[in-house]
């Protein structure tokens, strides 16, 4: 940071004052995506917020919300600006070293071994498996059709058979209920881990830390019998399932395998990740499209265009530029998964002219910076042509699976899965999204609270 350069004060960079004990933790609490979205709205493109007492144990976490600030902050990952934050600690307590929860030299090696993994082009092999998996779901739903199903439990059947078999090799259908308990109990553990003022050890036996506790050790627990079950484990590497590549991979700098500790650990972020993520923008695109009669109309007449002109439905889910695909990402700008992330200052910087010590966190938040008026017009509105043709939008005004150095390795696995599902969805049926809104909760991820009643109609 050059010397000359005049910086203002830390403490003048605006943000809601809170209360003097809690700070603003309590109305965070209460309701993040409003909270931050209003911070936004009052106080501009850099926020500050209070959170805990005015001194010792309280914080300070910057919010920044337009692209040009994200960018930065993204693309200097690993330099600048790093991921050991709360919500960072609180999921490697959770599911222990792999590539979304280290940094530094162990995450660029990590990267090295599964990038490869997860390339257009390998991804693209998965095209079959995701399209049966696909019609596996509507042949199940043909006996409900004309009647209110919950949408989101039949994306969540999709997305855990599709990355399961991606990842395993094999079905778990009989997890289900496991998973579907788990995965919240864990993205409460996290939240309720990453907010905590002051933070206790684990070995503290508080009821908040028992159930965390015995949340990781399910997990792990259920892990391993997927991957013992599915054949995995064993001597046989010749399955063209992710785990087993994982064990057949090699950092390509020292030539070393992942010990069985680290494929275990890898294999349930990925899982857990890779489930939520494709679920979740399923659930919430088709929803919106249910209520868009006009847009489903003109997605269906161009999948059945594509289909006369003797294209198969693979050429249609792996291609990027649809209307269908402009749909889904008009979903995840409206309802990104991750509606939030996290970073800190790894040196004394200057940011948007402030002076912003080493150690601050800062807020990236997709769910805000996808609603910036200055690049989306009439942000509110469901509007899939956004995303048709070209657009001088700033790159980073759409992060749904983060970017830079620390972008999602599964972006193209999670859309394709979704191109497929929604390729077969549209050509058989019309879908009818029976409420306007959905009631969400919200954690480390968002999704919904209660049923989405949806209809599917035989066209």
């Amino acid at each position: 940071m050059p010397s000359t350069v005049r910086l203002k004060p830390f403490q003048d960079i605006p943000g809601p004052k809170g209360h003097a004990l809690a700070g603003l933790l309590p109305e965070f609490n209460a309701d993040p995506l409003g909270f931050l979205m209003n911070g936004f709205q009052q106080h501009g493109d850099l926020v500050s917020y209070r959170f805990g007492p005015k001194v010792a144990i309280g914080k300070t976490i910057l919010a920044a919300y337009h692209p040009d600030l994200v960018t930065r902050i993204l693309m200097e990952s690993e330099r600048a600006f790093g991921r050991d934050t709360d919500g960072f600690r609180a999921t490697h307590e959770l599911v222990g070293k792999g590539l979304m929860t280290t940094e530094g030299p162990y995450w660029r090696a990590r990267r090295h071994i599964l990038q490869p993994l997860f390339t257009p082009k390998r991804v693209a092999r998965y095209t079959e498996l995701m399209a049966e998996e696909a019609e596996r779901i509507l042949v199940e739903h043909k006996q409900y059709e004309g009647q209110e199903i919950d949408l989101h439990q039949a994306m969540m059947r999709y997305s855990l058979r599709v990355v399961g078999r991606a990842l395993f090799g094999g079905d778990m259908d009989d997890a289900e209920g496991d998973l579907h308990r788990l995965i919240p109990e864990a993205n409460r553990g996290i939240m309720a881990r990453t907010t905590q003022i002051p933070k206790l050890p684990l070995s503290l036996p508080t009821p908040t830390n028992r159930q965390f506790v015995r949340t990781r050790a399910g997990l792990y627990d259920l892990i391993d019998r997927v991957i013992n079950r599915s054949g995995s484990a064993g001597s046989d590497h010749s399955a063209d399932n992710i785990v087993s590549r994982l064990r057949e991979a090699r950092d390509p700098e020292t030539g070393r395998a992942l010990t069985e500790q680290e494929v275990r650990n890898e294999a349930l972020l990925l899982f857990m990740a890779g489930h939520e993520t494709t679920a979740m923008g399923l659930t919430f695109g088709l929803h919106q499209i249910g209520l868009h009669a006009d847009v489903q109309q003109d997605i269906a007449d161009e999948i059945r265009a594509h289909h006369a002109s003797g294209a198969g439905a693979a050429a249609y889910a792996q291609n990027r530029d649809t209307l269908g695909r402009a749909a889904l990402s008009e979903g995840l700008r409206l309802f990104p998964s991750v509606h939030m992330t996290e970073r800190v200052a790894n040196e004394d910087l200057d940011l948007n002219g402030y002076l912003v010590p080493k150690g601050t966190s800062v807020f990236l938040v997709p769910w805000v910076t996808h609603r910036h008026p200055e690049f989306w017009p009439d942000p509110e509105r469901f509007d899939p042509r956004r995303f048709v043709g070209r657009h001088d939008r700033p790159r980073y005004a759409y992060f749904p699976f983060g970017g830079g150095p620390r972008v999602c390795i599964g972006e193209h696995f999670a859309m394709l899965a979704s191109m497929v599902l929604l390729e077969a969805l549209l050509r058989a049926y019309r879908i009818t999204s029976h409420d306007e809104r959905i009631s969400m909760k919200v954690l480390n991820s968002i999704r919904p609270d209660s049923d989405v009643r949806t209809t599917f109609t035989l066209r």
